[in-house]
């Protein structure tokens, strides 16, 4: 009776307790006190830290869980890749990035001490002596895309600059004296060597539109050849392709063009083999035709000019002497 007696007195709704008075001991009997009433609806939620009035007392932090406002994590407590060598890992994190920042920074200067660039484009860059058998070919084989992926790997496996050129230069060199280098060729040159010679007193924008006719014409030559078919005496597609790969980048290849454009009939595929030979009455056609080039009609830029006996005459270069 005397127990139930302090629960109606001391927890009763106005009785003016939340529990048992200062000091006094818990109930008799063990029992647990009543969980804390539901604030209101609408009511606004304790601070965070503070328990409500008259709630019981509260549940100590978790073993381990930092407390409550608390900064950096203890020494050690932080995250730490997986394989970082011991020498690596410092005291906290900041140490940590430290000794990682002065590891990073030393294999960097060994490979550049080492002569390991930073970027792929150093291996191009050759100085020093180099073999007059493999200069000619390096500004080509620096453009090649295969020099470029090469120099890539190169890198990934940390080879120095100088032992990659080293090698280069001495495959090219190996190459050379097997005969596997072709020689290069020097463009400018060719297309000097194709000026005819009735072009080589005009202007050299004037002699590069006359190459290029002139070699506009062979490759038309052996196109047409194409189309006559392999079965008709013509070439197959594969073989005329062939042809202006391997010649057509050289005035000597041009020349055979034209040798060949003379003696099937100047391409025009209706005529057999034949070879022009001076012409009637002994006259040597190239000294016909250097007369007819030096006339005014036929001379550029002179007033009496004639477009259509220019015309003409370059016509009789293609049919009578295809090589000039």
């Amino acid at each position: 009776m005397k127990n139930l007696l302090f629960r109606i007195v001391f927890n009763a709704a106005d009785g003016g307790g939340g529990g048992a008075p200062g000091g006094a001991a818990p109930p008799a009997g063990g029992a647990a006190p009543p969980a804390p009433a539901a604030p209101p609806a609408g009511a606004e939620p304790p601070a965070a830290g503070n328990p409500p009035a008259g709630a019981g007392p509260q549940s100590p932090p978790s073993a381990g869980a930092p407390p409550a406002g608390a900064g950096n994590p203890p020494a050690g407590d932080f995250y730490k890749p997986e394989g970082l060598p011991e020498h690596l890992l410092g005291k906290d994190q900041n140490e940590t990035m430290d000794k990682l920042a002065a590891a990073l920074k030393g294999y960097r200067e060994r490979d550049t001490n080492n002569g390991v660039p930073d970027n792929p484009d150093a291996y191009a860059e050759f100085k020093g002596e180099i073999s007059e058998t493999v200069k000619p070919h390096l500004e080509t084989l620096t453009k090649d895309p295969l020099f470029s992926r090469v120099s890539d790997k190169a890198l990934e496996m940390k080879i120095s600059v100088p032992q990659y050129q080293a090698l280069v230069q001495e495959f090219m060199s190996v190459s050379s004296e097997m005969g596997l280098l072709e020689p290069v060729v020097d463009e400018k040159a060719e297309r000097e060597a194709l000026v005819p010679e009735a072009a080589k007193h005009l202007t050299p924008a004037e002699q590069q539109q006359a190459v290029e006719k002139r070699m506009n014409d062979n490759y038309a030559f052996l196109d047409a050849m194409v189309a006559r078919g392999a079965e008709g005496g013509g070439l197959s597609k594969d073989d005329a392709e062939f042809a202006k790969a391997m010649l057509g980048d050289s005035a000597k290849g041009h020349r055979f063009f034209e040798w060949l454009r003379s003696s099937t009939g100047g391409g025009s595929g209706t005529g057999g083999p034949r070879m022009e030979g001076p012409a009637a009455g002994g006259n040597d056609p190239r000294k016909e035709l250097a007369r007819r080039a030096a006339l005014p009609e036929n001379t550029w830029g002179n007033p009496k000019f004639d477009q259509k006996s220019y015309d003409a005459l370059q016509a009789d270069y293609a049919r009578l002497i295809p090589d000039n």
